[in-house]
């Protein structure tokens, strides 16, 4: 197997990895979110359901810390590729461009369309 080749499978599977680790914050953040409004909606106490609320919670907390992570191994991977023989190399993802760090975002607001 050719270095590029193996480098873009373990590339493809960390940004499938970031992707899913997001995805799944998104999920169990709906959910909290889910719990909340039903209890609110139906005028629920706030003791009901509190210790599902809570290891909810806990489950996000466990998300982000791995999200750091894989970004952590990321950044590894990155300062690896020279040793690896990649440095010249761009290993395509998901198909969601990374901003460059120095850009600044778009700011402002939209003209009305006549």
């Amino acid at each position: 197997m050719q270095r590029r080749q193996a480098g873009q499978i373990v590339a493809t599977a960390l940004f499938e990895g970031e992707d899913a680790i997001d995805q799944a914050l998104q999920k169990a953040c709906a959910f909290i979110a889910a719990m909340s409004a039903v209890r609110l909606e139906n005028g629920y106490a706030a003791t009901v359901a509190a210790p599902a609320m809570e290891r909810a919670c806990h489950a996000i907390q466990a998300l982000g810390e791995a999200r750091s992570h894989l970004v952590a191994a990321h950044g590894a991977l990155d300062e690896a590729r020279p040793a690896l023989g990649l440095s010249g190399v761009t290993l395509t993802g998901t198909g969601m461009g990374k901003p460059e760090e120095d850009t600044p975002r778009p700011t402002g607001r939209l003209a009305l369309a006549a």
